[in-house]
Parts: C-alpha cells; sequence; structure tokens
C-alpha cells in the first residue's frame, strides 16, 4: 500500500500540517542560534512535538481504515499491515 492510496483530503491536510511543522522546526532553529530562553525552546518543542503526534494520529486513522476495508475485500496481508502499523505508534 501506498500513501496514494488514502484519501486525497486527509494527504492535503497531512501536507499542510507537516508544512506547519516544517515552519516550528525552523523556528527552533532560529531560537537556539539567537540564544533565547531555555524555557521558550522548550514550549516550542513541546508544542512541535504535539504537532507530529496528531499528524502520525490522522495518518495512523486513516491507514487502518483503508486496511480495514482491505479485510472486509479478503485482501492478503491487510490485517498484518495494521497489526504492524499499530507498533509503530507511539
Amino acid at each position: 500500500m501506498r500513501t496514494h492510496d488514502l484519501g486525497e483530503s486527509t494527504l492535503e491536510a497531512l501536507q499542510k500540517r507537516l508544512r506547519r511543522i516544517e515552519g516550528q522546526v525552523r523556528g527552533l532553529q532560529r531560537m537556539i542560534a539567537e540564544g533565547r530562553a531555555c524555557d521558550e525552546v522548550l514550549t516550542q518543542m513541546t508544542a512541535t512535538k504535539r504537532a507530529m503526534e496528531s499528524a502520525a494520529a490522522m495518518f495512523l486513522k486513516e491507514y487502518v481504515a483503508v486496511c480495514a476495508a482491505e479485510v472486509a475485500e479478503g485482501q492478503e496481508g491487510a490485517l498484518e499491515r495494521i497489526s504492524e502499523a499499530l507498533k509503530k505508534f507511539p
């Protein structure tokens, strides 16, 4: 299964979130280069981590839904893909 098998609207939303996270990471790099206060950096790191976890949860939800449909259709290996995906999720 490839990412293009997931819903188009989900992929667009995921791309949007990842671009936002990319901006947060660039902001973190700037903050560190500028010597910002550690508590400010940690706050931003926590926000970035949560944003990444949220994006991963959205991706996993869509992936499992597609795999579940494949299980219902009797496609071989779909149930194993669900199991493996759930092992990788934090």
